[in-house]
């Protein structure tokens, strides 16, 4: 992204249901963007009319965003908001790509885009797996309360031979790193890298996963895990995630 437009649209992630109006100061203050900045952008974006001054120097968002809000498709998803990173997640890596949900107990593959190499991990949109083995369902896992983990573990089969323990020490790691990476968890002779997506609402139901076969992905991790978190944060914009909007423009 253009560093200018990107810190452009920045200032309207400065806005929440918390602070609906701000001062130059303030705004600059929220997003991390230095004065002189500031004060180009705001204007800029004042004259164009998407922001307006208030009487008491504060700025809001005009209804000139509240048009363009309502033009937004209504049927548009996670596949379509999706689909255009996970290319090129594929491309870079040359591994298997998916997008998954959380469904009630288990995770949901929802979208695939598999790697064109004969050795390769075998994902099927469709499929329908426990959250408590592999990266991919860990991702969600991690973001799920301590009483949800709870019914979750009861509900799955082997979940009495989990260490709770272990897994809140795994869990708390996949926040703490913000992906979750496993090797031979699930399926032996398999790595998997996997990012949580966030909503507007911040919260997390779909995660991006990368899979492959451990001799072409250990030797990548670090590389794979910053390609994985870069594409987990563009997806998480686009759903209308502020905190990741944020990170993109750091």
């Amino acid at each position: 992204m253009i560093r200018a437009v990107g810190r452009a649209l920045a200032i309207f992630d400065a806005f929440d249901e918390a602070h609906l109006s701000l001062s130059l100061q303030e705004i600059g203050a929220r997003i991390n963007m230095p004065k002189a900045t500031t004060f180009r952008l705001v204007h800029t974006l004042e004259r164009a009319g998407f922001l307006v001054r208030l009487d008491n120097q504060q700025y809001c968002l005009s209804l000139k965003v509240v048009r363009l809000a309502g033009l937004v498709k209504g049927t548009i998803g996670i596949r379509e908001v999706a689909r255009p990173a996970m290319i090129e997640v594929a491309r870079e890596t040359g591994e298997t790509v998916t997008i998954n949900a959380i469904t009630g107990h288990q995770r949901l593959c929802i979208d695939v885009i598999d790697t064109p190499s004969p050795l390769m991990t075998i994902v099927r949109a469709g499929e329908q797996l426990p959250l408590l083995h592999g990266a991919t369902g860990k991702a969600l896992l991690a973001y799920r309360g301590a009483d949800e983990i709870t019914k979750i573990i009861a509900a799955t089969p082997g979940g009495d031979h989990v260490d709770r323990a272990e897994l809140d020490a795994e869990l708390e790691q996949v926040r703490k790193l913000g992906y979750a990476l496993t090797s031979g968890q699930r399926v032996p002779g398999i790595t998997a890298i996997a990012v949580p997506l966030r909503d507007m609402r911040e919260e997390v139901v779909y995660s991006l996963a990368l899979t492959g076969p451990s001799v072409r992905m250990d030797e990548n991790r670090e590389r794979f895990a910053e390609i994985m978190l870069n594409a987990g944060a563009e997806i998480s914009s686009s759903l209308g995630s502020i905190e990741a909007s944020r990170a993109l423009t750091l």
